[in-house]
């Protein structure tokens, strides 16, 4: 396949949707599209864009309904990702290195609003020579829901092995102590053995109902030969030895899948 030498990033982009919709609220079309050259420089920090060499077609996953909560890597699903020639941008290329993710990006970020969802779909390929349109088919599937319950437990001991329960799901506290970067005086992980999709949030509060502030720092998912370990760290603004933590879950969570076809312009 013969490679660009140099690099195109075009930001008004054409995308035709052919396919229709498992559901009819939520539209995904092309907003980005980045292809970048290989290096040919032996500085690395020469590289277009301090990116990879490869080829990146942002998706806009939307919904006027608004309620888009997740990203479902799982169940989605590439069918198609074609340059104008019909090759296969999804191969691995002879000289492929590891460097740069084939498919679905894993970063997904959804609007504060819920109303919109933007995934990448990334290649270390680049398109022949003379393209002027990319080809991105399959499936997106998106996690769904607007309305929550509240789940309280009182006086949680905020120590390694405390358990918090609710319906279907038992969470168990670990790695209580000072983190290791920052100036926050106490962290913490919940470890679970279930998907924690139905999860909105999690919050903690004092004895006389005030909040204490937390945020969430990460999330960690694992799965070796069945074993799932689900794991949501979090970092606390002040030291606290007991806490009432409320689990709020959303009641109304639905999983929407919507097949799309997309032909790219490069607008050349």
């Amino acid at each position: 396949m013969k490679s660009f030498t140099g690099v195109l990033l075009l930001l008004a982009l054409q995308s035709f949707v052919h396919a229709g919709s498992a559901s009819d609220d939520i539209k995904v079309e092309a907003d980005g599209l980045r292809v970048v050259g290989a290096n040919k420089t032996s500085d690395e920090s020469m590289r277009a864009f301090n990116w990879t060499s490869g080829t990146t077609v942002s998706l806009l996953i939307f919904s006027e309904k608004g309620g888009l909560i997740q990203f479902d890597a799982e169940n989605s699903a590439l069918a198609k990702f074609l340059d104008g020639k019909g090759n296969d941008m999804l191969t691995k290329p002879a000289d492929y290195k590891g460097f740069g993710r084939i498919g679905f990006s894993m970063f997904p970020r959804i609007s504060s609003d819920g109303k919109a969802c933007s995934i990448e779909v990334s290649s270390p390929n680049l398109p022949a020579k003379g393209t002027t349109q990319l080809k991105v088919e399959g499936v997106i599937t998106v996690l769904c829901a607007s309305k929550k319950t509240e789940h309280v437990q009182t006086n949680v001991a905020l120590k390694d092995g405390s358990k918090i329960t609710c319906p279907e799901l038992e969470l168990t506290i670990n790695n209580v102590a000072k983190p290791d970067f920052g100036d926050d005086p106490l962290g913490l992980t919940l470890r679970s053995k279930k998907k924690m999709d139905s999860v909105a949030e999690i919050k903690f509060f004092k004895a006389d109902g005030s909040e204490i502030k937390a945020r969430k720092t990460g999330t960690s998912q694992m799965g070796i030969f069945g074993d799932l370990t689900v794991e949501w760290n979090y970092n606390f603004s002040e030291k606290a030895d007991v806490a009432t933590v409320k689990i709020y879950i959303w009641s109304d969570l639905q999983k929407k899948k919507v097949p799309f076809s997309l032909d790219v312009g490069v607008g050349l």
